[in-house]
């Protein structure tokens, strides 16, 4: 089965209140493995609670949330909006405690050093290292005893005391956490850091160290909250450029929570918008965007807001401003421009179209009361009932 299909995470049933008020009810939700998912929606919509419920941060109060091999708290990481970075030590000590606190951190990368010294050895005295590798690797209670004499071996087997002390040496802590520690370093930019106070990082610097201290750990399964509320729009946008690439290279499933729509369609694989402590939609943000399935997820997407065009006893039509054209060649008109905002790039227009008023975007200039002919297909309106729901 490929990877990027199997379930990361299974919600059924959940449902969790606060002082007897519901707060968030799923009835079912999946997230899958190898993704990016981001959870959208509104202050106070319940997209936080979700993410403290995975997390396990907080217990539900009835339902059950599944994750794939029942990750302990240590086992995932965390970027928040504080960056989790310690301040007043260095860059290089911040992921070092990370890591140092990660018991099977320590202990599997100990076992990768021990098997690369064994393998520099003959066949039995190989055969007699292997054999303390594996007992130490799998008796938790008697594992001191077993790096001792995988030690004392190793001491005896050098070839000299000069020679032993350089094994020996490979085997302390730190020596094993610097090796591991420059090649994550290197891929996230942040080397020539390593002796920076934390405190004197920049946003995107700090979130580069909180990554670190997850990705040195392996753990694959990273959680974000508003990961990009400290940044300007410079910043940001490079930042999830940067994010994206990490993703593919460290194979990892990122779960971001962002109220900003904007950075959710151009960090998300799928997007779960939330509202009122419900699911609205969980979708491609592609899906989100063109086929809303209900009137609040269709205004919440998209710049400029989606416009009404027509409305009758049942229904109301709407369409995106991408999808309305304006014909520069027809002699006829049939709307009338009322509003006029410069964006940069586009200009924001706001036009009397049908006594509705609707926005689009356009590189044109026109001005204010200049008279427009505007088109589109009919298999580009949205129509809505009167409960809000899509029908077509």
């Amino acid at each position: 089965m490929n990877n990027k299909n199997k379930s990361l995470i299974e919600i059924k049933n959940l449902e969790f209140k606060y002082h007897k008020k519901t707060i968030l009810e799923i009835n079912n939700l999946t997230i899958n493995q190898n993704t990016t998912t981001v959870i959208l929606g509104p202050s106070g919509s319940g997209k936080s609670t979700l993410l403290d419920l995975i997390s396990g941060f907080n217990k539900a109060t009835k339902g059950e949330i599944k994750i794939l091999n029942n990750p302990k708290i240590y086992e995932i990481g965390y970027i928040m909006q504080s960056n989790n970075v310690y301040p007043n030590i260095s860059v290089l000590k911040n992921v070092y405690l990370s890591a140092k606190n990660y018991p099977q951190w320590v202990k599997s990368n100990l076992v990768d050093e021990m098997k690369l010294l064994s393998n520099s050895f003959n066949n039995s005295k190989k055969q007699n290292l292997d054999f303390l590798i594996e007992k130490y690797y799998k008796d938790s209670k008697l594992s001191f005893w077993y790096l001792l004499l995988f030690k004392l071996k190793i001491f005896f087997y050098s070839k000299n005391l000069k020679k032993a002390y350089q094994n020996l040496k490979r085997l302390l802590f730190k020596n094993i956490f610097y090796k591991k520690w420059k090649e994550v370093a290197q891929k996230l930019d942040i080397l020539s850091l390593e002796k920076q106070k934390a405190s004197n990082l920049s946003g995107g610097q700090k979130q580069r160290v909180a990554f670190a201290k997850a990705i040195i750990k392996k753990n694959k399964f990273i959680i974000l909250d508003e990961p990009f509320s400290a940044l300007d729009a410079k910043i940001k946008e490079s930042t999830i450029n940067w994010i994206l690439d990490l993703k593919k290279e460290f194979n990892l499933s990122l779960i971001v929570v962002t109220h900003d729509q904007q950075d959710a369609m151009k960090l998300g694989d799928k997007i779960i918008l939330i509202n009122e402590g419900r699911i609205i939609q969980h979708s491609s943000p592609q899906e989100l965007y063109e086929k809303p399935l209900n009137l609040f997820a269709a205004k919440f997407i998209g710049y400029p807001e989606i416009n009404l065009i027509k409305k009758d006893q049942n229904y109301s039509y709407y369409i995106r401003h991408n999808k309305i054209k304006i014909d520069e060649k027809s002699l006829k008109s049939n709307a009338i421009v009322v509003n006029k905002k410069h964006l940069g790039e586009n200009i924001n227009y706001t036009l009397e179209f049908n006594n509705f008023k609707i926005n689009l975007l356009s590189k044109n200039n026109y001005e204010i009361s200049s008279k427009l002919h505007i088109s589109f297909d009919d298999k580009d309106i949205l129509k809505y009932n009167q409960k809000g729901e899509l029908v077509s």
